[in-house]
């Protein structure tokens, strides 16, 4: 008999785990949830392409026929959270949620890819196939419905789930809610301390605003479970102490780079993501671009920063 793909399963959640590939391999994997209600089934996330065996045991072992899924709700865009959506429209005419902001990114893989990947010059050279494009199917899924923060999908029965934006990691993630059980789902908000790439933030400020939107939230809704894309089921109070992680972690980034273009004044771009990856014995890849872009352009819009002839200096 196969071994189950359902790692948790509690009130109307159901969670898939997909294990990742490359430089995540035994240490992260991503995962995708099945909410029921009376009336209507929603997936949130589809999942990376690698996954959709798992996917499809999943609605075996859940005993879900593929037309019965109502809804593809999207946390985000990235890869391994869109990787299965043309498969699952295809297949269920579910109808796809999720936020405008990144909607044209969701109904275009090349975009997604070159969005992130190529940003900038110095990420050129990374292949937009590896861990990109292979992460997503041949056919996109594009966003037919948007859904912003606080509008509530009712599935019947009693099961809700409220929209939280949850931005930072991506300026267009969204979280949910489920009221009758306060479960919180979110997908990359909160990255797991064994993640091997540097935190990946689009704008410190929005990304930390979110981690104290988060500890809030946990409070004033009395959350009882949180799940993860990336990490296991945790209590709300194993939550907070994830959340002051992720706060130390973005602050460590910060603080190497402050260190490294004050002893390396006019440092390259490249060379600084080098050496701030090195800090946190992280993968010198193209997230850690992205968001040492992000606190380069906070330092520079507060006069801390400034870049002269192609080269960065410290100057807070």
């Amino acid at each position: 008999m196969a071994k189950s793909v359902i790692s948790h399963q509690s009130g109307p959640f159901s969670v898939v785990s997909m294990g990742l590939p490359g430089d995540h391999e035994g240490k992260t994997a991503t995962r995708v949830f099945f909410v029921r209600g009376a009336d209507k089934i929603a997936l949130i996330d589809s999942g990376l392409y690698g996954g959709l065996g798992d996917l499809q045991q999943a609605f075996d072992e859940l005993g879900i026929a593929y037309g019965d899924l109502d809804l593809l709700l999207l946390t985000h865009e990235h890869m391994d959270h869109v990787g299965n959506n043309g498969w699952l429209k295809a297949e269920t005419g579910c109808t796809i949620m999720g936020h405008e902001a990144r909607a044209d990114r969701v109904a275009d893989n090349m975009l997604n890819a070159k969005a992130i990947v190529h940003a900038f010059p110095e990420g050129e050279h990374f292949s937009l196939e590896e861990e990109y494009l292979d992460w997503m199917g041949p056919t996109e899924g594009p966003i037919e419905r948007f859904v912003k923060d606080g509008d509530v999908i009712d599935l019947g029965g009693g099961v809700e789930l409220e929209v939280i934006e949850v931005l930072g990691h991506s300026m267009a993630e969204i979280g949910f809610f489920e009221r009758s059980t306060r479960t919180l789902v979110i997908a990359d908000p909160l990255l797991p301390p064994f993640n091997p790439v540097l935190y990946l933030y689009e704008e410190p400020n929005v990304m930390r605003a979110t981690f104290d939107k988060i500890e809030h939230f946990l409070s004033e809704r009395d959350v009882q479970a949180v799940l993860f894309a990336h990490d296991e089921v945790k209590t709300a109070a194993e939550t907070v102490e994830l959340v002051n992680d992720c706060r130390r972690r973005v602050d460590k980034v910060e603080a190497s780079m402050v260190a490294h273009m004050k002893s390396n004044p006019g440092i390259s771009f490249a060379e600084l993501r080098d050496k701030c990856c090195d800090d946190q014995n992280m993968v010198r890849e193209w997230r850690a671009l992205v968001s040492i872009d992000a606190s380069l352009k906070d330092f520079a819009a507060k006069g801390l920063a400034e870049q002269r002839d192609g080269g960065w200096h410290y100057v807070g």
